[in-house]
């Protein structure tokens, strides 16, 4: 059976919507006015993202006394990281309960291409902050395909552990489409900024990635998670890693090399704070 995407989007009210913070903090992303208040402002809204934003901030204030304050969070460990765990925290904890969906692994692998594309990102002098995004929804895809048609894609995965072959190739064979095409379908019908939508829907292009700037930061850093086994399972291919992005983010993995350390702490400090 192949799957139209249209339907699939006629029936995306199956998942919950995104949280009003997480369109507020990626409105924001764009706005130069917008600043630590604004920040500040967002997170209090909500009692569970304080809480992970301070277990973070403590998490990683060795030797700098207890935080007790978002402001204080927001000093020691950046806006970009607190931009970050709040979106995580807002998105996972939203679609954790929606989901039979082998969800755990999803979002696990998610952080870990999140906390890799921002790193690229930085590196690159891009928005950090829209490529932490895009890289955490990159496979919102497969949500969707999952609570859609459940037997349809329980027939690609169980082809995909047979043939030992990449998640997105025996989609295509399956349904007729991957759930890139579709995730980034369902970024447009949500109203995500375009370079979300852009990148979700040519994570999986390799060499024939269109030249968008976060997109080839998400690329990249899934590619890099991988290699940096964050959040990954034994079975999962390595996507093939394309040269050209590389070149377009100006990656010298040599030189990159130095930043691992500290992207492994990351993921380690997002994962126990967001209990994955």
């Amino acid at each position: 059976m192949k799957v139209d995407v249209d339907h699939l989007l006629s029936r995306a009210d199956v998942l919950p919507a995104l949280p009003q913070v997480v369109h507020r903090i990626l409105q924001a992303l764009s706005d130069d006015r917008a600043d630590t208040d604004t920040l500040v402002g967002h997170v209090a809204c909500d009692p569970a993202i304080v809480a992970r934003v301070l277990a973070a901030a403590n998490a990683s204030a060795v030797g700098a006394g207890h935080v007790d304050s978002v402001r204080q969070a927001v000093l020691l460990l950046g806006l970009d990281r607190v931009r970050g765990i709040t979106l995580a925290t807002s998105i996972i904890d939203r679609f954790r309960p929606a989901s039979h969906y082998d969800a755990q692994h999803l979002w696990l692998h998610s952080v870990g291409v999140a906390v890799c594309s921002q790193a690229v990102a930085q590196h690159a002098e891009l928005d950090a902050d829209m490529a932490y995004a895009a890289g955490l929804l990159h496979d919102i895809g497969q949500l969707l395909l999952f609570a859609v048609v459940p037997q349809q894609y329980e027939v690609a995965l169980r082809l995909k552990r047979e043939r030992d072959i990449c998640i997105v190739d025996a989609e295509r064979e399956v349904l007729g489409i991957d759930h890139a095409l579709v995730g980034g379908a369902l970024a447009r019908h949500w109203r995500l900024p375009v370079p979300i939508v852009d990148a979700i829907a040519a994570h999986h292009a390799g060499e024939t990635v269109p030249e968008t700037e976060i997109g080839d930061a998400v690329h990249v850093g899934e590619v890099l998670s991988h290699g940096l086994d964050l959040g990954s399972s034994p079975n999962d291919l390595v996507p093939d890693l394309s040269e050209l992005a590389c070149a377009r983010v100006g990656i010298n993995w040599q030189e990159f090399a130095s930043h691992f350390a500290e992207i492994e702490a990351r993921f380690a400090v997002a994962r126990l704070v967001l209990g994955l």
